[in-house]
């Protein structure tokens, strides 16, 4: 029996998704971009995304299954979007699940989470900020960090690899 493709998730259809999605392509997973504003979720933004919804992520992920085979990249860059779209990922098997964000915004997230009802065990698994520490600068960059540490994710297994808890 062939295993299918892994998979990922892009929640913020943003510059860093785009050139995400190219590089994750290369790799051979199947890739499906959320973000409710079709201005930015478009063919013509990410011709090599497999999928392309536009829709607000809790509404889209009821349809969209995530296994154990899943990563999952949350780049909106916005809590109204990013919040229940991590609620879900971090309550579901996925083996990856990055955010962006910095100091600052780490901490405010996890007290939304919290509030949520995130608990702790679940945030341990998020990984953010998204991406391993290579002073990544331009959005391709950015990918190849991002991408590099859900690779070592799952060639791994579960781990907490080039994470920070919530």
């Amino acid at each position: 029996m062939i295993a299918p493709p892994p998979g990922l998730i892009i929640i913020g259809a943003i510059h860093i998704a785009v050139a995400l999605t190219a590089l994750a392509k290369v790799l051979g997973y199947r890739v499906i971009v959320i973000d409710p504003r079709s201005a930015f979720a478009s063919r013509a933004r990410f011709p090599l995304a497999d999928q392309i919804i536009v829709a607000h992520p809790e509404v889209a992920l009821r349809d969209v299954p995530i296994t154990p085979q899943t990563a999952v990249a949350v780049l909106g860059h916005d809590a109204r979007l990013d919040d229940r779209a991590l609620q879900i990922a971090l309550n579901s098997p996925a083996f990856y699940v990055g955010a962006l964000g910095g100091q600052k915004t780490r901490q405010a997230r996890a007290a939304r989470l919290r509030a949520l009802g995130v608990s702790e065990e679940q945030l341990k698994r998020l990984h953010a900020p998204i991406g391993l520490p290579i002073r990544a600068r331009t959005p391709d960059e950015i990918a190849l960090a991002i991408l590099a540490q859900i690779v070592a994710a799952r060639n791994s297994g579960p781990s907490s690899i080039g994470s920070q808890p919530g």
